[in-house]
């Protein structure tokens, strides 16, 4: 089973990526980086089948575009076969192997299965540091639906996906799909350390191209400014997970 993802500037996320992926059967990972990326991607993925690819776009992935795992898609997925696409950041909670949810929505005629966003804070609303041993559950033990609740995007997308269907708004919805009657979680570990910056750099680059969700992103840095956190309790969160002894420690 393939999985499709791009990574913009930083790989730290990947040995926790490709962990996750792997319980759940993911045998192969296709990957757009930048070529600085090349030397780390390839120490992280010792041991695990992952192909780089450097020749896509992977920066508009800041402001939402998908356009090289479309390209990857095109170049290394066959016409009926099965992939998983998501973002570095984005943990499909699927609770059992891939291919025996494939079978399942095979059985009913599916040819996507889609999740629904649950953003991860830490308790205090900081944006935490992580490293290669982090327990990012217990690290971020809040979820919310901070896409829909705040930012006032779309937090449904596809996940699981035959063959070349091609998306119609990013990856939310997709042409001529058939949605399998489950929809999983996704656990979205984005609000780690060098998080406001990147979403600075996004209002920017997409307030310069003229796309209208460049609001999405000022609706963040709003909410941040105001409470000084992500004030998760305003935005319907929940604490879901142990906590960490250094989430702890990080609220003394």
């Amino acid at each position: 089973m393939k999985l499709f993802v791009s990574i913009f500037d930083d790989a730290q996320l990947l040995p926790h990526f490709l962990r996750h992926y792997l319980q759940f059967g993911i045998t192969e990972f296709h990957v757009a980086a930048p070529p600085q990326l090349a030397d780390d991607i390839r120490r992280i993925s010792t041991g695990n089948t992952v192909f780089q690819y450097s020749g896509f776009d992977v920066a508009e992935t800041v402001c939402g575009g998908v356009s090289a795992v479309a390209g990857m898609r095109e170049v290394a997925q066959e016409a009926d076969e099965w992939s998983v696409i998501v973002d570095l950041d984005e943990f499909v909670e699927f609770g059992e192997p891939v291919r025996t949810i494939v079978e399942d929505m095979e059985g009913e005629g599916a040819n996507i299965a889609r999740g629904v966003m649950y953003d991860r804070f830490a308790v205090d609303g900081r944006p935490k540091p992580f490293d290669e041993g982090s327990h990012l559950p217990s690290l971020y033990p809040v979820r919310a639906r901070f896409i829909k609740n705040i930012m006032g995007g779309i937090d449904i997308k596809g996940v699981l996906v035959k063959g070349h269907l091609k998306g119609r708004g990013a990856h939310h919805i997709f042409y001529d799909e058939v949605r399998y009657s489950k929809v999983f979680d996704i656990s979205h570990y984005k609000w780690n350390d060098p998080s406001l910056r990147r979403i600075r750099q996004a209002y920017e680059m997409s307030r310069a191209a003229g796309l209208d969700w460049s609001q999405q992103y000022k609706k963040i840095l709003d909410h941040y400014a105001r409470y000084g956190r992500f004030a998760w309790e305003t935005f319907g969160g929940e604490l879901v997970g142990p906590v960490s002894s250094l989430t702890h420690s990080a609220n003394g």
